[in-house]
This record gives C-alpha cells, sequence and structure tokens, in this order.
C-alpha cells in the first residue's frame, strides 16, 4: 500500500491518501491506528503532494554504509550514531529545496528512511518492524562548508538543519522488505550515488531499536537510516532524484534563498 499526504483545496486542509493507479481515496483521519478510507477519490496528477507524515522529530542515523565510511576515511562504529533535524526542514515530492545564502556548497545525501507507526520507547529489533508504518525516500541536503567549519563536526547540526533541507517522498510505501534495496540519486540524470542497503552497517530493525533506546519515538516520526558512497555537490538549478527500489522515486529541484 503507498500512503500518501496532499492538499485538499475544497477543505482547505491537509489530507491523508491511499494510492489507487491514477487515484488518491482519502483515508479518515490518520494512518496510524488502521487505515480507514471514505469514499471520497482524486485524480493524483490534480493534487499537490504533501510530505507524507507530521514528524515530531526527524532522527538521522549517519556513518551507517561501509562504502560511504571508506568514502570519507570513518572507522565503523560500534553503535548507531545519529543527529536531529527538525521538522521544519521537512518539504514534499517536487518542491524545492532553498539553497540559503549562509552556504557556498550544498551537498546531497540520498538515503532510504522510515515512518514511525507506534509509540516505541526501548523496543528489542525483533518488534521493531511491527511498529513501523513504511519506508520513503529521503534527501539529507546538507550545507557542507558550515559542517566542517573550524575542521571539527561541531556544526553538524546547523548544517542540516535549515528550512527545505529534508526532502521526502513520493509517498510511503507499507509493503517491503528493506534489506536489499537498490538506491540510486541522479542529478541532471547523471549518477550520483548508486548502491544497495545490504551495504548498511546496522539494518533497520537495530538502528530504529537503538534509537528508541535513547528516546521514545512516537508516530509519524521520520528516521533516516544513513547515506551511501558518492556524496557530492548541488548547484541552484539542478534537478534531482532519489530513487529506491520498491518505493518509488523522489523528485525535487534546488531554489536560490533570498539574501
Amino acid at each position: 500500500m503507498r500512503i500518501t499526504r496532499y492538499w485538499d483545496p475544497a477543505a482547505k486542509a491537509a489530507r491523508y491518501g491511499v494510492i489507487e493507479g491514477d487515484r488518491v481515496r482519502e483515508i479518515a483521519g490518520l494512518p496510524y491506528n488502521g487505515i480507514k478510507t471514505t469514499r471520497t477519490v482524486h485524480a493524483l496528477d490534480a493534487l499537490q503532494m504533501l510530505a507524507a507524515c507530521e514528524p515530531t522529530k526527524i532522527v538521522a542515523g549517519g556513518a551507517n554504509y561501509h562504502g560511504h565510511l571508506k568514502e570519507v576515511g570513518l572507522p565503523v562504529p560500534e553503535t548507531p550514531v545519529f543527529f536531529l533535524k527538525p521538522p521544519s526542514a521537512l518539504i514534499g515530492p517536487g518542491q524545492a529545496v532553498v539553497y540559503p545564502p549562509e552556504s557556498k556548497r550544498l551537498e546531497y545525501e540520498g538515503e532510504l528512511a522510515v515512518v514511525v507507526k507506534k509509540p516505541m520507547h526501548r523496543t528489542p529489533p525483533g518488534e521493531v518492524l511491527d511498529c513501523l508504518l513504511g519506508y520513503t525516500c529521503v534527501n539529507d541536503v546538507t550545507a557542507r562548508d558550515i559542517q566542517v567549519i573550524g575542521g571539527n563536526l561541531l556544526h553538524l547540526c546547523e548544517s542540516k538543519s535549515f528550512d527545505t533541507f529534508c526532502p521526502m517522498g513520493p509517498w510511503i510505501e507499507t509493503e517491503l522488505d528493506a534489506h536489499a534495496l537498490d538506491l540510486v540519486l541522479t542529478v541532471n540524470d547523471v549518477v550520483r550515488q548508486k548502491t544497495n542497503t545490504s551495504d548498511m552497517i546496522f539494518p533497520v530493525e537495530d538502528m530504529v531499536s537503538y534509537f528508541s533506546h535513547v528516546m521514545t519515538l512516537l508516530p509519524g516520526d521520520l528516521i533516516l537510516t544513513g547515506t551511501p558512497q558518492g556524496i557530492g555537490q548541488m548547484q541552484v538549478g539542478d534537478h534531482v532524484e532519489v530513487t529506491i527500489e520498491g518505493i518509488g522515486t523522489l523528485r525535487h529541484t534546488i531554489a536560490a534563498g533570498a539574501r
């Protein structure tokens, strides 16, 4: 099942829906306590698609692909590592990432992400999958020059927290085995990142379980699982796509920010 969130112009409100071919059937309420659809149906191409969840927090795993660690010369961590991105960074498919004037080097990080369905507190790995709503594509946009100010990572959260720095989509896929999925990121149709989720150091269950031992994860929270090798620069006007096998393609552009 593919779950989306969209703007309903008639109701002047955001709604959740289930994608049925070229149509979207409205979900009554939120999708976290069972999917109950209504009789209301919209044409998919007539809707403004929004970010498919409304998280209380975005927990971003890092250093989680063997290839990426080799690329940047970092050792394999003994436990999952993470940082937080603010919910205000989230945008939906087709929207533009705004290049902030504070940065001169904006970079992409294509990632698999998961959306939480049930509250999780100290949840063991074997129970994690039952607590997830599904999977989606994300670009963990990073102002790399800000991240490395002073030659350290003290500005890591700042570099990843600007508004629009977390495009997600195109929807949430609920039925998926995430252990061996092809992931490809392109910039202007040129492949920049290409990997398989089997290269992850900590699989989804272990990573999310670890995070739940640090903080309570709530329905709608978005968990990023790290980026593979091939990170690089984006420019104003670029068209970026993140495609994950079994999910689909997230598309967005890069726009200049006001100075």
